[in-house]
């Protein structure tokens, strides 16, 4: 049993595990750490294989793999309780590990993939894998794409900090993962309370009114809020609100 990377901060009773999404790792979190609450909670800042702190751990990278590798840290950990705050690529793999492991407190999705996975005809699916395992500027596409109200210097380091935070294998595999992963009807099952997170200036698919549409239909106890002056990255572009959300929804 492999045993994900990790850095903790804060030495409270509430135990918040956090993962990150396809292009950053547990730093993408690091410009929150001034506003949390450490004496009420423990921060479990998680790397996925092949990123970060787990870098040299390679994998198959599906949604069975990660899912449970996080369930076996939260184990070796000895925790019992627990808050799960997931962005993005990893939101899915926080809906799989709801459906396994009964410690699972809620779930704090930000910016999510609905259980379905990102939907898009085969053929665009593997030109963007194919883009993606060539490293051909897709990265460097999305960031622009998604960063369009932002300087250059943000550009530059978002796109620096996708190159460095992964491995090529790793990026590859969880795309694959959420474009080819869908177990939609088992997430119905899930009763415990899901957060959602989303960004005013993120894409259409990520915006309000389509997560919405989605996790109504797929989860009873569901509340969504929107961050109105970030896009894909609240807890880089509005640090104070995301941290505050974070705090209300794991009390």
């Amino acid at each position: 049993m492999i045993e994900l990377a990790y850095k903790i901060v804060g030495s409270g009773k509430k135990k918040v595990i956090f993962l990150h999404e396809l292009m950053g790792d547990h730093k993408n979190y690091n410009s929150i750490l001034p506003y949390l609450n450490s004496e009420n909670f423990t921060y479990i800042f998680t790397d996925l294989r092949g990123y970060g702190l787990s870098k040299d751990i390679k994998g198959s990278y599906t949604i069975e793999e990660a899912s449970n590798d996080v369930k076996n840290l939260i184990t070796t950990l000895k925790l019992k309780d627990v808050y799960i705050v997931a962005h993005s690529m990893s939101t899915m793999i926080a809906q799989k590990l709801a459906l396994i492991d009964s410690r699972i407190k809620s779930l704090v999705l930000v910016t999510p993939i609905p259980a379905s996975g990102v939907k898009a005809p085969e053929i665009q699916k593997q030109a963007l894998l194919k883009q993606m395992k060539e490293n051909k500027n897709l990265i460097e596409d999305i960031v622009n794409s998604s960063s369009k109200r932002y300087n250059q210097s943000w550009k530059n380091s978002r796109i620096k900090m996708a190159y460095e935070a992964s491995t090529i294998e790793a990026r590859v595999g969880y795309m694959e993962m959420y474009m080819n992963t869908d177990f939609l009807e088992e997430a119905k099952t899930i009763d415990i309370p899901i957060r959602v997170i989303v960004g005013r200036h993120d894409f259409p698919v990520f915006g309000l009114n389509s997560i919405k549409k989605i996790f109504e239909l797929t989860y009873k106890d569901f509340k969504i809020v929107e961050c109105q002056e970030a896009g894909h990255y609240p807890m880089i572009e509005c640090p104070i609100y995301f941290a505050t959300k974070i705090e209300e929804f794991c009390n």
